[in-house]
């Protein structure tokens, strides 16, 4: 490896953990925020989960989902899906709401970039739920 490949190396995780610390203190603020926002609202279309959209403007990885701010303030991705063979299925329930399963998912292997714009994108969003309610 030569001394220039070297010092690529370097200043892109430099860069890396720039971004990690920016989006550490980032989701601190998106915690604080979520934990001010009540009553926290359900996300749309969804029976079970409670959820604030984030947009995904800026991500790289376009193969990450539908993601929301718990109330907790954690960032999840947001999983719907129809067990058509489950328990439900089986006993023959016509119910949509009883075969609907609505799964919370950790983001996992995000880059530092993406992971400090899903932050920021996530406070945005509950910012503008807070400034809606009134005081």
């Amino acid at each position: 490896m030569t001394q220039r490949t070297v010092r690529i190396q370097l200043r892109r995780r430099m860069a890396d953990e720039a971004l990690s610390a920016a989006a550490e203190q980032v989701e601190a603020l998106l915690r604080e925020a979520a934990l001010e926002l009540r009553p926290f609202p359900p996300f749309p279309g969804a029976f079970f989960t409670m959820g604030v959209e984030v947009e995904p403007d800026g991500l790289h990885d376009n193969s990450i989902g539908c993601v929301i701010v718990t109330e907790e303030g954690a960032l999840r991705e947001l999983q719907l899906s129809f067990d058509d063979e489950g328990p439900a299925a089986f006993l023959g329930a016509n119910d949509p709401v009883s075969m609907r399963d609505e799964t919370l998912v950790e983001l996992e292997d995000l880059s530092p970039r993406d992971r400090l714009t899903l932050a920021i994108n996530g406070l945005e969003a509950i910012s503008d739920q807070l400034e809606q309610q009134p005081e």
